[in-house]
């Protein structure tokens, strides 16, 4: 048993994750972590792992806050080369939204007319996309890969100097979760960080291009954890660690007497796409915890057994293994409805002051919620 940790863990949520600077903003303001240095442990998947990736760099939040804002939606993806000529000039029409943002203005492309736009013509030309092998994305990241270059000091981050850093990321031949590490992990050596890492947490299925590293091919680390709580816990050096997980999506604490909110029935795809992609990050994160908490309770029951084994002297009574730890349950920040769903691709300077603001306001919510239960 040390001195207690902190560990702080960042979901994915693409340009939402200007949530996780108003997160941030709060808790250097109430004290729990220093600015410019970070917590202990930093974990994150995606947007969360170039924003914990940022923190581990030494950036305060003001510099956090003012690349946010310098940043656009054309600094972080453009339409992907993968996508044949004939069916560019119909994805860019349909894809306006998320290509240009209102900062650089731009007109609407005219949606192509002539003889190919008839049914046939956008039948020929949808299936001519859907033949382009490889098809890695709609969107190539490569504007993403120049302006991240200026947000992290991968120097600071492998060195001592720097939080533990996990960031998590998808093997997309094997369907398994890496999780890669500036710190030695149990069977682990330390991973030497870079760009290629952040892309790789960062690829979302369909959208961006995978991305390589030493041989094999991954994708988002949200595709199989959102929030990457058992990796922190592997991490961790000692039972006595405060754990906050941010989500960007709501959360509800059934222990905690709180009521779980219904949302309206989708009326369009847009929607049911939203509470698809919103209700698949909530996912991991449940069964981890579910997990967690039924570990914690069979920690409950080993210890009584070992009381009766003392008590009686019978060692039958006693577990083989006995060596286990009480495990603390994070404090989760999330916001309390549901954020667009085109939020998750535009990266609006609006978007992100409205971000800014919630994300502190929810963060200094549950500290003082978990303050009063104490």
């Amino acid at each position: 048993m040390g001195s207690q940790q902190k560990a702080l863990i960042l979901s994915g949520g693409g340009g939402r994750g200007a949530y996780h600077v108003g997160v941030i903003e709060a808790l250097v303001e109430a004290g729990w972590m220093e600015d410019g240095k970070g917590p202990d442990i930093l974990a994150g998947t995606s947007i969360g792992a170039i924003n914990a990736a940022a923190i581990a760099s030494g950036i305060t939040v003001a510099q956090l806050k003012a690349r946010w804002m310098e940043m656009h939606t054309e600094d972080v993806h453009r339409l992907s080369s993968d996508i044949p000529a004939v069916a560019r000039p119909f994805i860019r029409f349909l894809l306006h939204s998320v290509l240009t943002s209102e900062a650089h203005g731009g007109v609407r492309p005219p949606l192509p007319d002539d003889e190919k736009m008839s049914a046939s013509g956008l039948f020929e030309r949808l299936g001519k996309l859907f033949q382009t092998h490889p098809f890695r994305g709609l969107l190539d990241t490569t504007p993403w890969r120049h302006t991240l270059s200026s947000w992290v000091d991968f120097e600071r981050i492998n060195s001592p100097a720097a939080p533990a850093l996990l960031l998590t990321a998808t093997d997309l031949q094997k369907g398994t979760l890496r999780v890669f590490c500036n710190r030695e992990r149990k069977g682990h050596p330390p991973d030497t960080l870079s760009l290629n890492h952040l892309m790789a947490s960062s690829s979302i299925p369909a959208i961006y291009p995978w991305t390589e590293i030493d041989n094999t091919c991954y994708w988002d680390g949200a595709v199989l954890a959102n929030t990457p709580l058992g990796a922190v816990i592997d991490i961790a050096t000692t039972d006595d660690i405060d754990i906050l997980v941010v989500m960007m999506t709501p959360w509800y604490d059934k222990n905690a007497g709180e009521e779980r909110q219904t949302v309206p029935l989708p009326h369009d795809i847009v929607q049911t796409l939203a509470l698809t992609f919103d209700w698949n990050m909530l996912a991991s994160y449940r069964i981890v915890l579910k997990l967690l908490q039924s570990y914690n309770d069979l920690v409950e029951a080993a210890e009584k057994l070992e009381e009766a084994a003392q008590r009686t002297g019978d060692d039958s009574l006693r577990l083989p293994v006995r060596d286990f730890r009480r495990l603390p349950l994070p404090t989760v920040i999330a916001p309390q409805k549901l954020m667009p769903l085109e939020w998750i691709v535009d990266y609006e300077e609006a978007n992100h002051l409205a971000l800014f603001e919630h994300g502190k306001a929810d963060a200094l919510r549950a500290l003082h919620q978990r303050a009063e239960t104490v």
